[in-house]
């Protein structure tokens, strides 16, 4: 009742206590901001990369390098089916596992919400049967909508066999995290370079909060600790 009574009467007191809740909740936002960046940075990175010269010649370097977790050649194919049709990436049953967990199997087609959402059915919630053909050969499929693909644009995935995948000029690299990957060592160019940018400005952003959000925090506690010294010395209104 003290505090509450020196609170309603002194204009010191109010101020130090609001900056005292203020800092409390800027900290926990900065832990929260933290939290998060440290998850970003833990997460894997994927490169869709062409060869300067072949790929015959990176992949077994990349085989071999401790900072990639998978990587496999890659081709698009279409599925479609009436009006409707969807590129599928078609990668190694190896990659599947690897990067994303998935089981790699040659008539399941694995699909985020945004790809699934194409040919999916609401009512079936996350598995539909499919009908229909890719590239233009008659296909038959399951068609699942996962979690552990990438969700930041419409992405299905089908395991292929290693003759399905011979000739292509494309790999895909799956690097353990963010930033571990020096694609121009392999001899290799990033296709996918807006995305990875995209993936590299959310990182500063959450850094930003970070350091707004300690500053901020720093600067309230600051402002507490003279207006409670202002109120300890009598000077604090009323």
């Amino acid at each position: 009742m003290k505090l509450l009574r020196q609170f309603r009467q002194y204009d010191s007191m109010k101020a130090a206590v609001l900056l005292t809740a203020a800092a409390l909740l800027l900290a926990g936002s900065c832990i929260r901001s933290a939290a998060a960046y440290a998850a970003i940075l833990r997460k894997p990175a994927e490169y869709v990369c062409t060869a300067h010269s072949s790929i015959e010649t990176a992949l077994p370097q990349l085989t071999n390098a401790e900072q990639i977790r998978a990587s496999s050649r890659q081709k698009t194919a279409y599925l479609t089916r009436k009006d409707q049709a969807l590129p599928v990436t078609l990668l190694s049953a190896a990659y599947l596992s690897d990067c994303y967990a998935l089981e790699h199997d040659a008539h399941t087609v694995w699909m985020n919400a945004a790809a699934f959402a194409v040919f999916g059915d609401p009512a079936a919630q996350n598995t539909v049967d499919f009908s229909g053909e890719l590239d233009g050969k008659p296909f038959r499929a399951r068609l699942i909508c996962t979690d552990s693909l990438p969700q930041d644009e419409p992405l299905a995935v089908l395991a292929a066999g290693a003759a399905e995948l011979r000739g292509a000029e494309t790999v895909r690299i799956c690097a353990a995290q963010s930033d571990a990957f020096a694609p121009e060592r392999f001899g290799l160019t990033v296709v996918n370079a807006e995305r990875l940018c995209a993936a590299g400005y959310e990182r500063e952003l959450v850094l930003l909060r970070i350091r707004f959000g300690a500053l901020s925090a720093f600067l309230a506690t600051l402002g507490a600790a003279a207006f409670f010294r202002l109120y300890r010395s009598g000077g604090g209104g009323s």
